[in-house]
């Protein structure tokens, strides 16, 4: 390994997540790089296997630090991985998420020469998100193509396919807990307005996520995260500028709906077949 701290920190938060964490953790350990990653997974009180399952693979690699407390949701519990960190880079990745491919960190890193003072402050992938080998309506939730030229405008990119400088986002002051659903959005738009942070597009898949999130559960959970973000950037950018941002955001969404098989299966074992790497 090259670096002597890690060059990723990936956060997973979790609660009662047994059905699906595994595959986040596989999909993480399997990873073909070279340098050092750290995987921190905080769990806010899971009363299922969730933990003993992240116990188990964090006997078998070096890379897992756990954080077992309760907390005051989804963002604070992220906030509390980010507090933890120690990469140059964050990737925060939901206990229902893995990473598409083996080499997928690997690529990422490609723009972040190791030590590089013109690294990106933010590498941005895409995502795919729905039921992994199933047919019909699913969303290629792609990081804009002038997301790093139409600043302000409410374009944002996806948070499970986002890699950010980790001083960037202690910078911004990390998640805005008091927020339910659309915490993540709203933090790129601070940053956007605060930093003008430099940004590299992948091009490329880096995360699938199963459908059915808490922000992406129906239409009324769009809806309330919409209302969220409206009134997180309404002081700052008044009710035309603000509602017109929140328009563009639902226009994105919107646009990334699909139709027909899912892309994207397990490329590992499924769980309890895996070996460590």
């Amino acid at each position: 390994m090259k670096h002597l701290s890690p060059l990723i920190s990936i956060i997973t938060v979790s609660l009662n997540a047994e059905a699906t964490i595994e595959d986040t953790l596989v999909s993480v350990s399997l990873q073909q790089r070279s340098f050092d990653i750290e995987h921190i997974c905080v769990d806010g009180g899971s009363t299922d296997r969730s933990r003993d399952i992240v116990d188990a693979w964090a006997l078998r690699t070096g890379h897992i630090k756990r954080i077992y407390e309760r907390d005051h949701g989804i963002f604070d519990a992220m906030n509390k991985g980010l507090r933890a960190a120690q990469g140059e880079y964050v990737l925060f990745l939901n206990a229902d998420d893995f990473l598409v491919a083996p080499d997928i960190l690997a690529k990422a890193m490609d723009a972040a020469p190791l030590g590089g003072a013109g690294s990106p402050d933010l590498i941005a992938g895409d995502v795919a998100m729905g039921v992994f080998g199933g047919h019909g309506l699913w969303r290629h939730r792609r990081a804009p193509r002038l997301l790093a030229r139409a600043r302000g405008t409410g374009l944002f990119p996806i948070q499970q396919g986002l890699f950010a400088k980790r001083r960037v986002l202690e910078h911004a002051g990390g998640f805005d807990a008091s927020l339910k659903l659309g915490s993540d959005v709203s933090l790129f738009y601070d940053l956007e307005r605060r930093i003008n942070p430099t940004i590299h597009l992948l091009r490329t898949d880096v995360a699938f996520m199963r459908a059915g999130g808490a922000a992406n559960a129906g239409l009324r959970a769009i809806w309330l995260g919409s209302r969220e973000i409206y009134a997180h950037l309404q002081p700052t950018y008044g009710v035309v500028r603000s509602a017109i941002m929140v328009l563009v955001k639902t226009l994105q969404s919107l646009s990334e709906l699909r139709y027909g098989r899912c892309r994207h299966s397990r490329w590992f074992a499924p769980p309890g077949r895996q070996e460590a790497g």
